[in-house]
């Protein structure tokens, strides 16, 4: 995997940092930074990778079968620990990761591995074969935020159907173990506003 260059917007003094784990950051920032405004969001510094590959950055291990994923996660963490340490020496008093898709899947999973204060699962994949035993193994901590379009779960693919009960076990577990956390069931489904279902994540995390 080639090396990654976090692309940042210019940092404002005090303000949290979130790094989007989605699209490339010249796509994603704006689009996110666009409704982030629209809404009166509280400030915030966004960032992101400037190039990404789903199916490798964002997927924790390698799944063969009907459905395979090559699973390179691991090799974005140095990369992502760099990042969080170069956003807190600009002054960020807290560094989020917010994803959607499977990028939702890579927020919660990095956020059981990294220093992280909270993260946003925004129509996460949380369906990953073995992500539901990963995850009781290796409880989240800090602020979590998840949410679902609730016509995610109406689809044919055997994987893919199990989504909400898979976000709703997920849920059940932080309540336990998170310092805080959310379930917003949102209307749709998995491709509806996707950049307003991560704003709405930033907002909770920041609130």
């Amino acid at each position: 995997m080639a090396e990654k260059r976090l692309m940042c917007e210019p940092a404002t003094p005090n303000a949290p940092a979130v790094i989007l784990l989605a699209g490339g950051a010249a796509e994603t920032i704006p689009a996110v930074r666009e409704v982030l405004d629209a809404s009166g969001a509280p400030a915030c510094r966004l960032a992101a990778f400037d190039v990404v590959d789903w199916d490798a950055d964002y997927t924790p291990w390698k799944v063969d079968g009907i459905r395979s994923f090559s699973g390179g996660a691991d090799a974005l963490i140095p990369p992502l620990e760099r990042a969080i340490e170069q956003l807190r020496s600009d002054g960020a008093p807290r560094v989020y990761l917010v994803g959607y898709s499977l990028g939702g899947l890579a927020a919660l999973y990095f956020h059981t591995k990294l220093l992280a204060d909270g993260c946003a699962s925004c129509s996460g994949s949380l369906w990953y074969p073995n992500f539901a035993e990963y995850l009781t193994q290796n409880p989240p901590r800090g602020a979590v935020y998840f949410s679902l379009g609730g016509k995610e779960k109406n689809t044919r693919d055997e994987l893919m159907s199990a989504i909400e009960d898979r976000t709703r076990d997920a849920y059940e577990l932080c309540k336990r173990t998170a310092e805080r956390t959310v379930f917003n069931h949102e209307p749709g489904g998995h491709f509806r506003d996707t950049n307003g279902r991560m704003a709405r994540g930033i907002a909770w995390l920041l609130g």
